[in-house]
């Protein structure tokens, strides 16, 4: 059994911690974990992408995630998303959270946001699987939109089926103080519940 996964976003969005997180929680279930990042200039709202390779019976022998073979892409920002998604697999997953973050690219009219319809054709194109959800509004509902990452963390657990949801919410709390643990419950459960729905229709 294996899992690659691949975390797009923009720093200061917090993917490494959920990344991070992640990885603990494989290494505690004994797998072989692999985790790395590339980074532009992150403090800066630059390009973030987390590498997560995860196997229980083979060896894993590059850090990085292949081309066409993830089979979770979490894009914690949409335009970032489209930018590496050429890593996942044609019948991988995904879970991108629609609500844009202008990059300075973005901002010199260098790059281009897609349309929503954009990105489900062009992901169309390899049979994947996923959902769009808005995870930086449901996270404002909550009170603060730097829960984002615990929303699109509690929304990988509903299409992921080696760590479970209580175990990466534990391992995830072990990481911040407990006074930010009620909001990060509620943030963790309310990305669940978005996938639930989508799963419902």
């Amino acid at each position: 059994m294996k899992l690659d996964l691949v975390i797009a976003g923009v720093g200061g969005q917090g993917n490494i911690l959920a990344s991070q997180t992640l990885a603990k929680c494989a290494m505690d279930e004994g797998f072989t974990v692999v985790n790395t990042e590339t980074k532009g200039a992150a403090q800066r709202g630059g390009s973030v992408l987390s590498h997560l390779r995860i196997s229980s019976d083979r060896q894993i022998y590059s850090p990085l995630v292949p081309k066409g073979q993830a089979d979770v892409l979490l894009g914690f920002e949409p335009l970032e998303a489209m930018r590496y998604i050429n890593l996942l697999s044609r019948q991988g997953k995904y879970i991108i959270n629609t609500a844009p973050v202008p990059t300075i690219l973005a901002k010199l009219n260098i790059d281009r946001y897609p349309t929503q319809e954009e990105m489900i054709n062009t992901i169309g194109l390899l049979d994947g699987k996923g959902y769009f959800i808005d995870a930086t509004q449901a996270a404002s509902e909550l009170g603060d939109v730097l829960l984002t990452n615990v929303v699109m963390l509690g929304a990988f657990t509903e299409i992921n089926a080696l760590l479970k949801p209580e175990t990466v919410l534990s391992k995830l709390l072990s990481q911040i103080k407990e006074s930010y643990h009620t909001d990060d419950v509620k943030a963790f459960n309310r990305g669940r519940e978005l996938i639930q729905v989508l799963q419902a229709k």
